[in-house]
């Protein structure tokens, strides 16, 4: 199925010659002739879509080759110019400057080509004659297929245009179809970064009346609109489909004179992903609009307006009163700026939000300038670290904050450098992101906005409860966590499995335990059977219990599905390695353990597990619990060392001995980081426990742990990736002093404190039944005003309006 859609872009030899101008006269000349035209603009420029959007009162769209593949581009062309009867193109820089200066490729020419438009140069005539022809002939003889179908001939003497245009239709064999004279009383003022905005000049569609008329008077615009209509049938390419990941979030989005640099195409894609933006001014309202669930804050010129900004304190306040909260933000270049402590503008420091302690000011250069590809190095609003984004810098103004979670690499050169500020709520830095070079990650941004907006709800349910703030404690939070985790202020915990890995330790031959490893076997098969005191807790709280074997000694071959009364056989190796001496796998069982995590996330999930609890079985496991935990905190064997099942005096303090030399051989290590602590100090068990925590935090799990061994095994996973965190949920306080260190470290508040040391998962088990009983407290009890008491209220929270 084709597409017939008039088509003409403006292109020029290079930057300067005047197409911004003669686009707003075009727009305007064919709105005064009854046409819709719909306009567009080549590369990552935001300022001369805002001269079309003056004219035309409607949207202006990017279309950049950088940003996006060649069928998303043309999908995105077609898309918009449907919603109008004829399409204008303004080009960027000279036709066939590209990527780094040395290439056509995100040039003007490249989007001639992909949108196969008939292009008009537009050549700055000025001081020009022969040679001007001689140009353009060897713009058109560069290329055989270089579009180039007209000329209009910019700034030249009314005198000499019949001969000019003579010439260069004779030499270059296409028609000259204007020669605009030139009228300095129509240029356009600039600053340091390209034209003024339209809303800075009041006469702007005076200035724009006068370009159209000055292109009609001196065009032939039966001839441009002749063109237009020869452009060729586009074969139609379809927008992929974007996949809403949940209900609508309201988004407010900073814009007025001071943050106006937004790519249309990223706004359109936030709604079509369920975002509602709202729009509201920094400079002049003293609050966000009401419901906001995340901001952004665009680019533009903060320095401008620095002292207007600064003074409107209230809307500070309540901004970084959210943002402590956890309101899901992305701040680009000038929102950035307005972040920091301070911008420097007009010879003076003038606060700003005080959320980053820098201070903005402006270089005398470009500090940055052009296209990256941005890579993340660690879990953000945007996705998981490794996410990558495609942008754009320019900007004079720096800070002595400018982060380091993105890896920005220059195409063409493979430069690399490090810059922004990423965590589960925020992204902030310098560049500006185009949101079509990875859909994912604004799908990513809303579902941050629904886990706080969902979050938020639950909190105000309780807090206009009929009960005392905060009455049920931990509890309560605990709730609120689960409605982030799920995304609603609903959240529901069945059905839900308890995964007990089992497996065993060459550091008992360093005679760290009371009994022998034949017992992890035992218990392993007590518990498949339903013999052991955690099926007891579990059966009281509903829950469904599976023993997996990922490193038990012998040779037992457990069938591999999840069989009710059978262990899970899923044996990486029998036993890890006697960790004093050597280590506890090797780097290829290592990534195997981490796969196994991931698959018995996903294999849960399949079966409808709401939620995932984790417990453990293996002699001797406390012992390497205490040496990761010793590792990732910085503390000495003494400082996280417990007696386990009960050592005797003697035979602890060999343990703690035992845990300070496998720490001290580990630390001696070149460069040692996480994984590497797990490879070497770790076990089986708790590797795979790793591996579960990293699966359900990308996939949005709930995950409850038990004691001491899944306390290490977490802080491991954070550590590796911190936004963990935000899925884990601690049952009780655990007798062992390196997991009591490891739920301080992680920030877990423990539910239970009973001075449970049994493990297999049994602090979990009762953790349980108090969250249910919490959640029907939640569901059903009544509000202050139903039962017509005083509401009680929350004091201490500055920023509300």
């Amino acid at each position: 199925m084709g597409i017939k859609k008039p088509r003409l872009l403006l292109a020029a030899p290079a930057s300067g010659s005047g197409k911004t101008s003669v686009t707003c006269a075009l727009l305007e000349v064919l709105r005064r002739r009854g046409y819709r035209p719909v306009s567009f603009k080549c590369g990552p420029d935001y300022i001369d879509p805002m001269f079309h959007r003056a004219v035309l009162q409607v949207p202006s769209w990017n279309l950049d080759s950088f940003f996006t593949e060649e069928p998303l581009l043309k999908a995105l062309f077609q898309e918009h110019a449907k919603e109008g009867d004829i399409a204008v193109i303004e080009g960027v820089m000279g036709y066939y400057d590209g990527l780094g200066g040395t290439s056509e490729k995100a040039s003007t020419y490249e989007i001639a080509a992909l949108t196969d438009s008939p292009v008009i140069l537009v050549a700055d005539a000025r001081g020009a004659s022969v040679s001007l022809a001689a140009q353009i002939r060897g713009l058109m003889d560069f290329k055989e297929d270089h579009h180039i179908a007209g000329i209009i001939l910019n700034r030249v003497s009314p005198m000499f245009a019949p001969r000019l245009k003579q010439v260069v239709e004779e030499h270059c064999g296409v028609p000259v179809v204007a020669a605009l004279p030139e009228k300095k009383d129509l240029v356009m003022p600039s600053r340091h970064l390209g034209l003024c905005q339209p809303e800075e000049r009041e006469d702007i569609r005076e200035w724009i009346s006068a370009m159209a008329d000055l292109l009609e008077e001196n065009g032939d615009m039966d001839l441009l609109l002749k063109l237009a209509e020869s452009a060729p049938e586009l074969t139609e390419v379809r927008m992929p489909e974007m996949q809403i990941s949940g209900g609508p979030v309201r988004i407010a989005v900073a814009k007025d004179e001071a943050f106006s640099f937004y790519y249309e195409e990223n706004l359109e894609l936030l709604k079509k992903l369920g975002a509602e933006l709202c729009f509201f001014s920094p400079l002049r309202d003293k609050c966000l609009p009401e419901g906001t669930e995340g901001l952004i804050l665009g680019g533009g010129y903060p320095e401008l307006h620095a002292e207007e900004l600064s003074r409107n304190r209230a809307l500070h306040r309540q901004i970084r009163q959210q943002i402590q909260n956890g309101l899901p933000v992305i701040a680009e270049c000038g929102g950035f700026l307005y972040l920091q402590s301070t911008l420097h503008a007009g010879e003076k420091d003038h606060p700003m939000l005080e959320v980053f302690p820098g201070r903005g000011e402006k270089k005398e250069r470009l500090v940055r300038f052009g296209y990256i590809e941005a890579e993340t190095k660690k879990a953000s609003v945007y996705g998981p670290a490794g996410t990558r984004l495609k942008g754009h810098e320019f900007h004079y103004y720096d800070t002595d904050h400018n982060g380091s979670d993105l890896i920005c690499r220059k195409p063409g050169s493979g430069r690399e450098y490090e810059a922004g500020i990423l965590s589960g709520s925020m992204a902030a830095g310098f560049p500006h992101f185009y949101f079509y070079s990875n859909p994912r990650a604004a799908s990513n941004f809303l579902d941050a906005c629904r886990r706080y907006s969902a979050g938020r709800k639950a909190q105000l349910r309780w807090d206009t409860m009929g009960k005392p703030i905060d009455g049920l404690g931990k509890l309560e939070e605990a709730v609120v966590k689960l409605s982030r985790i799920q995304k609603t202020d609903r959240p529901t915990i069945t059905p839900r499995a308890l995964l007990v890995l089992c497996a065993d330790h060459g550091v008992v031959s360093e005679g760290v335990t009371q009994t022998g490893p034949d017992v992890t076997k035992i218990v392993a098969e007590n518990i498949a059977s339903g013999r052991s005191t955690v099926n007891v807790l579990a059966a009281k709280a509903s829950c469904d219990v599976f023993p997996v074997d990922v490193g038990m000694l012998g040779e037992e071959h457990y069938p591999e599905e999840f069989t009710p009364g059978h262990v899970i056989g899923k044996k990486i190796r029998p036993g890890t390695g006697d960790i004093l001496t050597g280590p506890a796998m090797t780097g290829e069982e290592m990534e195997k353990v981490l796969e196994l995590g991931e698959e018995l996330v996903e294999a849960l999930q399949n079966k409808g597990y709401e939620l995932i609890a984790l417990g453990e079985m293996g002699i001797g496991n406390t012992t390497p619990a205490s040496v990761l935990i010793g590792l990732l905190t910085g503390k000495n064997a003494a400082d996280v060392t417990g007696r386990g099942a009960g050592l005797a005096e003697d035979a602890f303090l060999n343990k703690v001995t035992v845990v300070q030399k496998t720490m001290d051989r580990i630390r001696g290590l070149s460069d040692p980081d996480p994984k590497t602590f797990l490879r070497e100090g770790g076990g089986l068990e708790m590797a795979v426990m790793t591996g579960v925590i990293l699966a359900a935090a990308k996939k949005q799990v709930p995950v409850i742990l038990d004691g001491a061994i899944t306390a290490a095994a977490a802080l491991c996973a954070v550590s590796m990736e911190p936004s963990c965190r935000d899925i884990l949920l601690a049952s009780h306080m655990p007798q062992e002093p390196g997991g009591k260190l490891a739920l301080e470290m992680l920030g877990l508040p423990a539910c239970i404190q009973a001075e449970l040391s049994l493990g297999e998962g049994t602090g979990a088990m009762m953790l349980l039944p108090l969250l249910d009983g919490t959640l029907e407290v939640y569901e059903t009890m009544k509000s202050f005003e139903e039962i017509q008491v005083a509401p009680y209220k929350r004091y201490g929270e500055e920023g509300s309006c």
